[in-house]
């Protein structure tokens, strides 16, 4: 049988009391030698560097398994403390022992199995965990402060991809930053997917940071066209950390589960930024539209996921139906279409009524919607000049308009003070002066509400023409495309140019005919065009 030896410290307790693990185990020897227990007979148990929030511990667990084999007898542990924080494992682990019949000894302290021993080791062990608290919350708290007002960018295991750590601020690494640039252009612009621009990554010898292969995976991709970090904002107690009592992950750490705090709570520290907010925000656009459009697809739908419908409100699916028997080669032919999902709602009973929206074939539709995008692009001069030159008249219209709402309310503004003036001189009495005076306010009242209106009406104009030079901007990008890739297109190549102009279509049908109104860039290219309806059939 053999006298364990049990010692452990945290980096955080060796740093800030000095405690070494060969000090304790020192310490515990020197009581075993007082108890005459032989040194052949001593085994040791070192802990290092591992928190006493979780029983499940490296050398605890082995042991707990030798004491469960009935190799241990007795345990000498310098404090409580050194056993565990947490007081039910305490507890847990001390009735453990007793059940093997183990004599538990401290150093600095004595344990007696009766009600009062029991009750002082008890108090103690509350003390112990409170302590951890504290600890706990003075770290965080000085963490924070240093966050807040010194804008110090805490220690990390790797800087983000682009960076490096130096001191507490995080620098621009340039031959990383030239990568992120190059990623966020292929992916915004080029239409990469995550394997084709890993593979280029790989091919110009770009390496990421943490993995230990050398080669990049989708997620650290992701995790770059993601990251506000690249925009300037480094965010700290953005998220909260909590250990799964009990549970390790497949390396052996401790399994932690994770929240995003209430973003009040959020501390933002301003690093240097790589990239534009603009270049970002397409890069989330572009995210959101991957994700509607993922997945494997064993037909083209050159419209997918933009339909939606203008009778229910429901996404259109693209699917197949089965069309005649080809008679060469005896196999039924099939015909893609598109269709509203409540055509044939999966819900039963009298309260649910089927859409009345007819199916479209897909080639009618998609060639439909084509057309119209590649005779926009094909002349977009002619349309934007046509709506700037509509713009500037309105806009002017509405200039004069304000200006002189203005000078009709300075004019009431002046009579006001007349009759304010006759009033001192005794040229109207009390009552008229109010009746005068109500009667201008309500006159300048209006005033003032016709300006908001036209000031409003003007706003609205000027974004629309902003609008316009974006449009101009995204026709201009996709006629580079298309010169890109030459003269025929291919079916990955079309469904890009369709994006960039399309977020979504709204489909209503009457007989035959097909009502579409864009959201989107095309919005103004259907309306301007007149060809927001065509017969599908």
């Amino acid at each position: 049988m053999y006298t364990a030896v049990y010692a452990r410290v945290s980096t955080g307790m060796q740093a800030m009391e000095g405690t070494s693990l060969d000090g304790q185990v020192e310490l515990c020897i020197k009581k075993a030698n007082e108890l005459n227990v032989a040194a052949a007979t001593i085994k040791v148990y070192k802990e290092e560097g591992v928190s006493g929030e979780d029983i499940d511990r490296p050398a605890m667990n082995l042991l707990r398994q030798d004491i469960g084999a009935g190799l241990i007898s007795q345990i000498i542990i310098t404090h409580p403390d050194r056993l565990s924080r947490d007081l039910t494992d305490k507890l847990f682990i001390c009735r453990e022992f007793e059940a093997k019949h183990v004599q538990l000894m401290f150093v600095d302290t004595e344990y007696k199995n009766t009600p009062e021993g029991q009750l002082f080791f008890n108090l103690i062990s509350v003390i112990a965990q409170y302590e951890l608290a504290l600890i706990k919350k003075r770290t965080v708290r000085g963490r924070l402060k240093a966050v807040e007002k010194d804008k110090k960018i805490m220690p990390m295991r790797v800087p983000p991809y682009g960076y490096d750590r130096i001191g507490s601020s995080l620098v621009i690494n340039e031959n990383e930053a030239r990568f992120v640039k190059l990623i966020y252009q292929w992916y915004v612009h080029d239409n990469l997917t995550m394997r084709e621009i890993g593979t280029r990554l790989d091919e110009m010898g770009a390496e990421p940071k943490r993995a230990e292969s050398k080669a990049w995976n989708a997620s650290s991709i992701h995790r770059i066209l993601r990251s506000e970090i690249y925009v300037g904002k480094y965010y700290y107690n953005r998220r909260c950390t909590q250990k799964v009592k009990g549970e390790r992950t497949k390396t052996g750490a401790p399994k932690k589960t994770y929240s995003i705090r209430n973003e009040s709570d959020w501390i933002v520290v301003e690093v240097p930024a790589i990239i534009d907010d603009r270049l970002f925000q397409l890069a989330q656009e572009q995210r959101v539209k991957n994700t509607k459009d993922a997945g494997n697809r064993k037909y083209e739908f050159l419209l997918r996921s933009l339909l939606r419908c203008g009778h229910c409100g429901r996404k259109w699916e693209g699917t197949t139906y089965s069309g005649r028997i080809n008679k060469s080669t005896g196999t039924r032919e099939k015909y893609k279409c598109y269709r509203c999902p409540n055509r044939n709602p999966r819900r039963f009973g009298n309260s649910i009524k089927p859409c009345p929206t007819p199916s479209i074939r897909a080639e009618l539709l998609d060639d439909y919607v084509w057309r119209l995008a590649m005779e926009v692009v094909a002349d977009p001069m002619a349309y934007r000049g046509r709506l700037d030159k509509n713009n500037e008249s309105v806009i002017d219209e509405f200039v004069i308009l304000s200006d002189s709402i203005q000078k009709l309310l300075s004019s009431k503004e002046k009579q006001t003070d007349k009759i304010k003036m006759m009033f001192k001189k005794d040229l109207i009495d009390e009552d008229e002066l109010e009746l005068e005076l109500r009667s201008l306010k309500a006159e300048m009242t209006e005033l003032r509400q016709r300006y908001a209106s036209c000031q409003e009406q003007m706003r609205v104009m000027m974004l629309e023409a902003l609008a316009m030079k974006e449009n101009q901007l995204v026709l201009d990008k996709i006629n580079r495309f298309i010169a890109s890739k030459g003269e025929s297109l291919a079916f990955d190549a079309k469904r890009h140019i369709i994006q960039s102009l399309v977020d979504e279509l709204l489909i209503r049908c009457e007989d035959t005919t097909v009502h579409i109104t864009a959201v989107g860039h095309l919005d103004a290219l259907l309306s301007e065009h007149g060809k927001n309806e065509f017969t599908s059939g």
